[in-house]
Parts: C-alpha cells; structure tokens; sequence
C-alpha cells in the first residue's frame, strides 16, 4: 500500500475539498488515505512557512496540499519555503492544488513537485467531481459554473459547513471532516437554518465564549461518536447526491447508541473511476513544464509508479479510457495535459 496524505485549510471549502480528493485517491486500491485539516497548522498561507509542523507528511509517500493559497505579498518566501521543503524529501511525491493563482515558475524547480491552478473552485479536485464540488464552489466567492448547478437545499448546506468550519468553534478540524465523511448532509443542513442569533461569526471567526445552540452541541456528541466509529474500517468513498441522504442521526438518542458505521465500498482495479484518476495524477507528473508532452507508454509507467508494484492496470484498459479523457490533448502522436 502506498501511505497518502491530503492537506487542506481548514476554512469551509477546504474541509469540502479535502473530502472529495480522499474519496477520489481511496478509489485506487492502493492508496491508504489520511487526511490533515487543522485550524491552528493549515489556518492560513503561512503553512507553507511551517511545514514542519505536520509530521504527517515524513510518514507519507505521496502528499497531495490542495486549497492552500499563496498570498500576493508574500509567495515568493512561501514558494522558496515548499520548494526547499520538497527538494530535502526527494523520494516523496508532491501535489499543490488550489483555485487561486500559484507560482507557478518557482514551484517548478522542485523536481518532485507539481502545481495545479484550476480558477474555477468546481474544478478544484483530482479525479472526479461530485455534487460536493458546487457546495466547495459556493463557500467561496469567486465566479463559478456552480451556481447554475445548485440546489434549493444547497445553500443551507453550505451555510451549515461555514459554521461548523468556523475556526473558535468547537467543530472545525476533524470533527466537521467526521461529518463530511460519514455523509452528515442532513445534519448540516439542519445547522444551516439554526437560530443565526448562535452564529455571529465576525471575520468568520467564532468569538470565544460565545454559547453555542443545542444542535451544534449535539453535533459535537455526533462527530465525537463518528470519530470513535472511524477507528474501525474506514468507509469507503461516499455515492449520491450530498444533500439528498435521509436523516442519518437520530439526536434524541444521542446519548444512547452508536452511530452506524458505513459499509466498505472495495475498489476495484477496473474501476473506470479509479483508473482516470490514477491516470491524471500521472499526467500530471510528467507535466514538468507548462507545455510538456509525452507517449502513453510513459503516461502507463508513471500511473504504475504512483500505484506501487501492487497496482495492476489493464493496457487495453488504459487505452480505451485515453480515447475518451477530458483532462488530456493529443500532440501530434503524444498527449499533453490540458
């Protein structure tokens, strides 16, 4: 197994888009996915300055940092900080995704790591976007494609995910990620529509000593008790529509019951999902340049590379999914990342 760890902010869409990218990389059967999201160590573009304060990424193999800005006053040192941080771990894969611009010239300079720039938040995931992207899209206030997709239940949601997510408060972090991960759509959308006089959020922060409304306590129990569930399998990546599922908590008995753990969803190696995804990141591997190309037979090792010795993809597999992606252009006889 291949040990891989998602980095997030920990603001409101960064909780999302760190749940969709772990449910897309755990659809490849050989990626074991962790995920850091922190209010204090990922609060803020100052973490590409203090990256030694996530131990996490020394145990990983491949690390994936998505929705982590670099400021405009300040990237330079902050590039110069992740570049000198990636150049130290050579053996290690790295990934920057984000939907603000990136610096891009002097990430490059670090041969084992490769920057995304997608503007539009819907966009901002590797592998596959679910309805989960238009709730990321709709915590931010760039212009997207998501408002024509939204919703009517959509903007409770979302505004239930910025409370939980708001930093002072007593969900941001691993217990929203909890609630993201169990599918706790309903329950957020409940918090969405609580009482606003419970959720000033001056600068979107939580004012300390602020009380805090029966339904957020109760969540707070919910998230504990899913975090306790999670220490059994994991569950696999979530299916359906996000703000579709049907109450999946019973608060009046909080106290007194188990949450129920989801059912494991085993990748398959012939996962069409799983097969377009590995072969993205391995797209974006061999993009050591803005304009670089290269053969399917390097696009195939590199995907082999990535998997690890246990990944077994199909060439015929492979080459009937190239005829169709989205995310490349052929070249001549090559391919080219879009």
């Amino acid at each position: 197994m291949k040990r891989v760890l998602v980095v997030s902010h920990a603001d409101a869409d960064g909780h999302v888009i760190a749940e969709q990218v772990r449910r897309n990389l755990a659809m490849v059967s050989t990626f074991d996915v962790t995920t850091v999201v922190d209010p204090k160590r990922t609060k803020d573009h100052r973490t590409w300055t203090k990256l030694d304060a996530i131990p996490e990424i020394e145990s990983a193999e491949i690390v994936f940092f998505v929705d982590l800005m670099f400021a405009p006053s300040s990237f330079a040192v902050e590039a110069e900080a992740l570049v000198e941080f990636v150049r130290a771990r050579p053996m290690k894969t790295f990934f920057v995704l984000d939907h603000h611009p990136l610096p891009l010239r002097r990430l490059y300079r670090a041969p084992n790591l490769r920057p995304v720039y997608r503007p539009d938040v819907l966009d901002c995931t590797f592998g596959t976007a679910s309805h989960m992207m238009v709730l990321a899209a709709l915590l931010e206030t760039q212009p997207t494609r998501a408002i024509a997709m939204k919703e009517p239940t959509d903007e409770f949601v979302a505004k239930g995910i910025k409370r939980a997510a708001a930093p002072g408060g007593p969900l941001a972090g691993e217990k929203l990620l909890a609630l993201l991960r169990y599918d706790r759509w309903s329950e957020l959308e409940a918090l969405g529509r609580d009482d606003p006089r419970f959720h000033r959020l001056p600068r979107g922060l939580r004012p300390a000593g602020d009380p805090i409304s029966d339904l957020m306590s109760q969540l707070v129990a919910l998230a504990g008790d899913l975090l306790e569930s999670a220490k059994k399998p994991p569950p696999g990546p979530g299916e359906g529509h996000p703000a579709r599922n049907p109450m999946s908590y019973d608060f009046e008995t909080a106290s007194n019951r188990a949450p129920p753990t989801p059912p494991i969803t085993p990748s398959n190696r012939r996962d069409l999902e799983a097969i377009v995804t590995l072969l993205e990141l391995a797209a974006i591997c061999l993009t050591h340049a803005p304009d670089a190309d290269f053969t399917t037979e390097q696009l195939l090792a590199e995907a082999r590379r990535l998997g690890g010795e246990e990944i077994h993809l199909e060439e015929n597999d492979v080459r009937i999914v190239l005829g169709k992606a989205g995310f490349l252009r052929k070249v001549g006889g090559r391919l080219r990342l879009k």
